[in-house]
């Protein structure tokens, strides 16, 4: 593929990742009271939410600049899969344990494959 394809999807999964991303993690701080120091454990909590999610984009980008389109199709599939896991996750219709599964899954396979694509 080329490099501009690889930039553009790179950047929509970026968008959709971090548009799934941040409710859920504004929604970790709607119980912190007002005054609370940005270094208490609800705001631990939301960064974390937000990291853990970005961590597939963070593999895309490695797989984006060396060229590595097996490990990027992968990662997509996992961006995917995260997407899947948010949309679950905030339209609630479903059971709460199938959307952490898929969250869990994907935020797994992101951290594998990113030691994957780090040692190659």
């Amino acid at each position: 593929m080329k490099k501009t394809i690889y930039g553009v999807i790179w950047g929509l999964v970026l968008i959709v990742i971090n548009m799934g991303a941040f409710p859920i993690a504004l929604f970790s701080l709607f119980g912190t009271s007002e005054g609370t120091s940005i270094f208490s454990l609800d705001y631990l909590i939301a960064f974390s939410i937000v990291l853990l999610a970005n961590i597939i984009t963070i593999q895309l980008f490695i797989s984006f600049r060396r060229q590595n389109q097996k490990d990027f199709l992968i990662g997509l599939i996992i961006a995917i899969i995260e997407v899947c896991s948010f949309v679950l996750f905030i339209n609630g219709n479903m059971d709460y344990s199938i959307s952490l599964t898929l969250a869990a899954l994907s935020v797994v396979g992101a951290i594998l494959l990113l030691i994957r694509s780090r040692f190659r």
